[in-house]
């Protein structure tokens, strides 16, 4: 029975910033036909597939975009160029809105989220309300998908890890809950509002 979800953040409750990239880019006239850019581009990204799997961090994907924006004459930082409150996933918050709810403990575990929003981001962060517990590995001293992590936020949240479903767009961190124990919902970042939808499913949520 699981009695918690723990949430990435990048990716599932706001979109990738890949997807916001080709947006901007388009509106300023970018050549985006010819920028490799994640999953939703329109060319093949081996380095996209490569962090998926953990061969190399999201900090080193992100140089790889920023670099291939420089060789495309575009200077742009992905890190403060977007208003991110403001590119929430719909979908995705009614079902955490919807799971608090249902009484179903919710934490959130992420890797990145500092580097996006800035220190203590936690502090000010109005969804704070929809979560038990919060865990960014900026205090800790490994990331996911090492087994600390995941055992921080299921002890915050007085839960067993066998209790949690870990909620993830990597596969490589999904395959790092499932190491210790939690169960693991691949969160497609083309489909959101489906991977939202058979969460809610899994947890019995939707007949």
């Amino acid at each position: 029975m699981i009695s918690a979800v723990v949430w990435d953040m990048g990716g599932i409750m706001y979109r990738y910033f890949t997807e916001l990239l080709l947006e901007v880019g388009a509106e300023r006239g970018w050549p985006i036909d010819r920028l490799v850019c994640g999953p939703t581009g329109a060319l093949s990204d081996p380095a996209y597939a490569d962090m998926l799997e953990g061969r190399i961090d999201e900090q080193g994907y992100l140089g790889i975009i920023v670099s291939r924006l420089r060789a495309l004459g575009i200077t742009f930082d992905p890190l403060t160029g977007f208003d991110w409150p403001s590119e929430a996933r719909p979908r995705t918050w009614a079902a955490i809105r919807e799971i608090h709810a249902e009484g179903i403990l919710q934490g959130l575990l992420t890797n990145d989220a500092t580097k996006w929003l800035g220190p203590s981001w936690w502090e000010t962060w109005e969804p704070a309300q929809w979560f038990d517990a919060m865990v960014d590995v900026a205090s800790l001293e490994s990331r996911k998908p090492s087994p600390e992590p995941y055992l921080a936020v299921s002890g915050a949240l007085g839960v067993a890890p066998a209790d949690c479903v870990f909620v993830d767009d990597m596969p490589v961190n999904c395959r790092g809950a499932e190491a210790v124990g939690m169960e693991s919902h691949w969160f497609d970042i083309t489909r959101p509002d489906a991977c939202a939808d058979s969460l809610l499913a899994r947890l019995g949520l939707r007949g």
